[in-house]
């Protein structure tokens, strides 16, 4: 209903459940498999039966005590399960309950509504950009005036939820109406959205100046003769002024990164000036106060052609804009301001606190904040007096998902939600206009000096236009719960002090935190202060201000992540070691709550082998072993969600008491077998390399699990470390990767890796953690691989493609081959040489080999791949020069890699 991290896909949560409540049978698979890919009606009826049958009069309690937006929950639900699921947040709390506990409930018998029943948001257009006046008079009419035909035949919920949404809308837009004047050439309609920049004077001049990373407006579009618009800066003397033109941008953009570079600044556009400022100065200013707001254009729907079109400011508009004062809103309740003055944790992610942004309020201007404060306000109000007319729990329900809506809509409206142009400056493609995200990826709350204000009109980002897809979301809830399912329950816990009985827990299905790559609190309190203004009165167990930590925000005490590593998390509580020890508390809480035959899944998915070591680590010491494992693909690069395309599914018991002992080198052998045996499975169903030294590891642990511990022949324990290092050995041997018909294991140990990692990961950057996995994969150390096949790099480390050092004797035949594609820029000798130095003959077959192999592995205009390409070519004449009886002089050089005196 609103954006939460990491979502687990319906399909994957809907496996996890399924085979987790049932055995594993010809008739459940059969039957599992019809539920997940098409959502047959008839296999989930039969399967709920099964469950029952299983379970006996009392359905099966499923918990998922990080439950996150709840999808997991409205799963069990949907299985027939007692579903129930915590989470640390009050956020994620809620979301959970807009998703699987409300949309589940009988609301049929509520008292109706003391307001008019709404039409849809997003296919009545007239209703939602009618001005408020007109949008007042519409909602007094009756429901056969409206034409809702067949309303009374769409659940209570939607149709309530709609009405509650256009309510606020109303009275949002009737109360902010004075800062927001209406265009009198349209009737008085007010615009959709308006155009801002921050400026800063010039340290040059003293002129104050607007920066704008952007002066397109619209693409042109050809096909419907479309020229576009483009922004223009007019002077006066002083004084600058917008101006909308037609066509491309005749300007600069004022904050911009150079050509080719990286890392943004700031010039002056005024004539005869043009003074720069770095972008150091440019966050001086956010902290010395400088920053002034300005609307450079107004957005507007044009009547004739629908388009989104725009035009300069007014004068009322700029006046009206200019005289809010927010520090005049009352506050909403005792102790709670009506603009969030909770300032940004310094780490929290948020981009807007390095220019000088610090509290939440601040991340929109102030016509944008007193918007906000005021549909909060409205939301508030709506409690005190539905929870006279209908239940308290339905007018929670109720105010809850138009709470939500605010969530929606802050991701469409703050400084971080540029203008999105789409289409191209030739034309040719589509050029609508967008209001765009402030999540740049699943953990950081974007910034823009120029941004996009959606007003109380209709059009992207607005009330209106954000009702519409959570009443598409609702429906979509709604329709799908065809059979009967208790609603899940939710509650704000932390899962190191889980608030249930010993014993009582038959199965436990959970999607721990994904270690350093969400920081789920600190990107969802931008919402947090928003509900605690909104629902301090219709959910006080989350936004009362009791689950508030010390500043004010979600209490992060006891948060399960990993807060950045090095200075990025310097000083924050949230480290490796925390993550694992509080991790393993979780895992023990899991452990005492599930009854003696219950079965855990566990849902997780990371690049980083570190994560997967602490993460298998904390299951293995809470007492647990792992008795299955299954990769998915499951995650896209979605803005807002994780971007890992796979993620495992890890299948977990309580450990038996009379397991026995493992010799090490048995159960090294078996781990060998099970996961060659395991990636035949997963070449088959088309996962990628990196993909599957992922799933090794739980595949690996299935094996390691039979034993109490796996001992050496001098009695010590083999660590858990060493079967992820084998198993990821059994992954490499299994794809039996040949060059040239030559197996990679008859290659030297550094060329081996180069090759392995090369088929992995490419040119891409790799976590140190990863690639310290990669050397013990084959017995090496990454400081050794350092500079020879390595480099480090800010991310972690890349492989190597540019000329060696030296070349000797003991060079890698990568190192070889990379020296001869270094100096065939100097010709054949020059290449021919780097097989001398490194006194290899001249038909090596592994050098030969791996010429032809890299070659194409490479993209073909990439600088390596084309001159080996022309090594191939001419390797007659490179074997030639350093024959035996050779008369070149290549072989009587000094090579360019060898050291000389």
């Amino acid at each position: 209903m609103f954006t939460w991290f990491a979502s687990r896909p319906i399909a994957q949560a809907r496996a996890a459940v399924l085979c987790s409540l049932l055995p594993d049978t010809s008739e459940n698979r059969a039957d599992i498999k019809e539920a997940i890919l098409t959502g047959n009606r008839a296999a989930i009826t039969r399967l709920r039966t099964r469950i029952s049958e299983q379970y006996g009069a009392r359905p099966p309690v499923v918990l998922d005590m990080f439950s996150g937006r709840g999808i997991i929950s409205l799963e069990a639900s949907r299985a027939g399960a007692s579903a129930i699921g915590t989470d640390l947040s009050p956020v994620a709390t809620l979301a959970g309950r807009l998703l699987a506990d409300y949309p589940l409930r009988d609301w049929s018998a509520e008292p109706p509504l003391p307001y008019s029943p709404g039409v849809d948001l997003d296919e009545d257009k007239e209703a939602v950009e009618a001005s408020p006046a007109q949008s007042n008079r519409r909602n007094q009419r009756t429901s056969s005036q409206l034409g809702l035909k067949g309303l009374a035949d769409e659940p209570r919920l939607l149709v309530d939820v709609r009405t509650v949404l256009l309510e606020v809308g109303r009275r949002v837009a009737e109360r902010v109406a004075t800062l927001y004047p209406g265009n009198p050439a349209h009737g008085g309609k007010t615009p959709w959205a308006y155009l801002w920049a921050v400026t800063i004077p010039c340290d040059g001049c003293g002129r104050r100046f607007p920066l704008i990373s952007s002066m397109v407006l619209r693409h042109p579009y050809h096909r419907t003769r479309d020229e576009g618009q483009a922004l223009e800066l007019v002077f006066e003397g002083d004084e600058w002024r917008t101006k909308v033109c037609d066509g491309l941008p005749q300007q600069q953009p004022t904050f911009t990164s150079p050509t080719g570079k990286r890392g943004k600044s700031a010039h002056c556009p005024f004539p005869g000036c043009g003074h720069p400022h770095n972008l150091d100065v440019v966050k001086a200013k956010g902290y010395a106060e400088q920053y002034v707001d300005a609307m450079l254009a107004v957005a507007e729907t044009d009547p004739d052609t629908n388009r989104k079109v725009f035009r300069i400011p007014r004068a009322d508009e700029i006046a009206a804009a200019a005289h809010v004062d927010f520090s005049s809103q009352a506050p909403i309740a005792p102790g709670l301001s009506a603009i969030p003055n909770e300032e940004i944790p310094a780490t929290a992610g948020v981009d807007a606190r390095q220019y000088g942004f610090l509290t939440y309020g601040s991340l929109m201007n102030s016509r944008q904040a007193v918007l906000f404060a005021t549909a909060a306000r409205v939301i508030a109000e709506l409690y005190r007096e539905l929870s006279g007319v209908v239940s308290v729990e339905y007018a929670a329900a109720l105010c809850s998902y138009a709470a939500s809506n605010i969530a929606r809509q802050l991701r469409r409206a703050t400084r971080g939600s540029r203008k999105e142009s789409r289409g191209k400056p030739d034309g040719s493609q589509q050029n609508r206009v967008y209001s765009g995200d402030i999540f740049t990826n699943q953990s950081t709350l974007t910034h823009a000096f120029d941004y996009i204000e959606p007003g109380p009109g209709a059009g992207p980002g607005t009330w209106g236009s954000v009702s519409s897809s959570l009443l598409a979301a609702l429906r979509k809830v709604l329709y799908e719960n065809r059979i009967e399912a208790a609603p899940a329950r939710f509650r704000r816990a932390s899962s190191v002090a889980l608030p249930f009985r010993d014993a009582t827990v038959d199965v436990l299905v959970t999607d721990p935190p994904y270690y350093d790559m969400i920081a789920y609190a600190d990107s969802s309190d931008l919402s947090y202060v928003w509900f605690k203004r909104a629902l301090h009165s219709a959910a006080p167990d989350l936004f009362d201000g009791s689950l508030d930590g010390k500043d004010g925000l979600q209490d992060k005490a006891e948060e399960i992540i990993v807060k950045g590593r090095g200075a990025k998390g310097q000083g924050d509580h949230r480290t490796q070691d925390f993550y694992e020890v509080m991790l393993a508390r979780s895992f023990a809480e899991a452990r005492r709550v599930l009854k003696a035959n219950g079965h855990m899944t566990v849902i997780f998915g990371h690049s980083d082998p570190e994560a997967w070591k602490r993460l298998l680590a904390a299951l293995t010491n809470a007492g647990f072993v792992v008795t299955s494992s299954w990769p998915s693909r499951t995650e896209t690069a979605v803005t807002g969600v994780a971007t890992i395309s796979v993620t495992v599914s890890i299948g977990a018991r309580v450990a038996p008491a009379d397991r026995p002992i493992g010799i090490a080198a048995q159960v090294d052998a078996e781990v060998i077998s099970q996961v060659k045996n395991r990636c035949r499975g997963w070449d088959s169903d088309g996962l990628a390399l990196d993909d599957q030294l992922m799933a090794s590891y739980g595949a690996a642990l299935q094996v390691v699990g039979r034993y109490s511990k796996v001992i050496t022949p001098d009695g010590s324990t083999v660590p858990l470390e060493h079967y992820m290092t084998l198993a990821r050995r059994a992954v490499r041997d299994a794809v039996a990767l040949r060059l040239d018909e030559m197996p990679l294991e008859t290659f030297d140990p550094h060329t081996r890796l180069a090759i392995f990692w090369h088929e992995v990961h490419g040119r891409m950057d790799v976590p140190k953690g990863e690639a310290r996995f990669f050397a013990q994969s084959d017995g090496l150390r990454l400081e050794d691989l350092r500079g020879p096949i390595l480099i480090e790099t800010k991310a972690g480390f890349r492989l190597r493609h540019d000329a060696p050092e030296r070349l000797t004797s003991a060079s890698s035949a990568y190192e070889v081959v990379r020296g001869i594609a270094a100096s065939w820029s100097s010709g054949t000798e020059a290449a021919a040489a780097c097989l001398s130095a490194a006194e290899r003959p001249a038909t090596d077959a592994h050098v030969w080999a791996l010429v032809d192999w890299l070659a194409t592995k490479l993209p073909s205009s990439d600088p390596t791949a084309v001159a080996l390409a022309a090594v191939k070519r001419n390797r007659g004449s490179i074997q030639a020069a350093v024959a035996p009886g050779s008369t070149s002089t290549a072989a009587k050089q000094p090579s360019l890699f060898e050291e000389t005196s």
